[in-house]
């Protein structure tokens, strides 16, 4: 049975990591940022249709068939083009859930232009889609961020955290149980036989081995899928207590969800 499966997250919360964990199982095959889902969102956008290309008149049918039969091709390509017989078959891409992702975001801007993430379009084109959502400390997140140079300022990083988080949250409290996962990317290596069995669980795999081992295999010797690179805080990307804090407070209730709640203060 064929089973479509989608990785989302903020941006350097480990999406790429989890994508080569999943991999490590036979029976899995996720594409690292093919994108296709961003590529259908524009083509389906009604304010993307030209008239020079399409006649007015027959956009709103012809946007309809695309979106009838989306599901099919995408599958069909992964299939055919790709060559990914696996049963699990998907996609990793961090702005998937970026709400602004045909407008784009401008971190000078308080409230960028809402473009609708992908989300929901993934859930009517495939509707037996599986989503994991894999987070990571904000601080880290906007520290990671700032270090690709993608922001120019730590407030500008929880805010992008903030971004992707508020909407996989929104989506997942509509999503049946059974078709979301949610894992912190800490408990990955912290916790390596407990986050494959739960993840060997949710996919229905008869066998959380090769993600165990894969796992294990990184406590021990890192890979830098994804440079800057940091395993379970190490010292190559401090994150302070006080950093921390600020991301707790800028956050809320948000960050205290996801168990990123202020740490205690030391007595002196």
């Amino acid at each position: 049975m064929s089973q479509p499966l989608v990785i989302v997250g903020a941006p350097r919360s480990g999406t790429t990591f989890l994508c080569h964990v999943l991999n490590a199982h036979e029976d899995v095959g996720i594409t690292n940022e093919a994108r296709i889902f961003a590529d259908l969102k524009q083509r389906l956008d009604p304010g993307a249709a030209r008239d020079d290309l399409i006649g007015r008149d027959f956009q709103p049918q012809w946007l309809e068939f695309q979106r009838h039969h989306a599901g099919r091709w995408i599958e069909q390509f992964y299939r055919e083009v790709l060559g990914i017989r696996t049963r699990i078959w998907g996609d990793k891409h961090p702005p998937y859930a970026d709400p602004t992702i045909l407008s784009g975001r401008n971190n000078a801007v308080p409230h960028p232009p809402q473009s609708g993430s992908c989300l929901g379009l993934i859930n009517e084109v495939l509707p037996a889609t599986k989503f994991i959502h894999i987070h990571r400390h904000p601080a880290r997140v906007a520290l990671s961020l700032a270090r690709k140079g993608w922001i120019d300022s730590f407030e500008a990083g929880l805010g992008i955290w903030q971004q992707y988080i508020t909407e996989i949250d929104r989506f997942f409290s509509q999503l049946p149980a059974d078709r979301q996962l949610t894992i912190a990317h800490h408990d990955l290596l912290a916790e390596p036989d407990g986050s494959s069995h739960a993840i060997a669980r949710f996919l229905d795999l008869s066998d959380a081995g090769p993600i165990a081992r894969f796992l294990h295999a990184q406590r021990r010797a890192p890979t830098p899928f994804s440079e800057p690179m940091s395993v379970l805080g190490s010292a190559r990307s401090p994150v302070s207590s006080r950093e921390k804090r600020l991301a707790a407070r800028q956050l809320g209730a948000l960050a205290a969800q996801f168990g990123y709640a202020e740490p205690a203060r030391v007595a002196a």
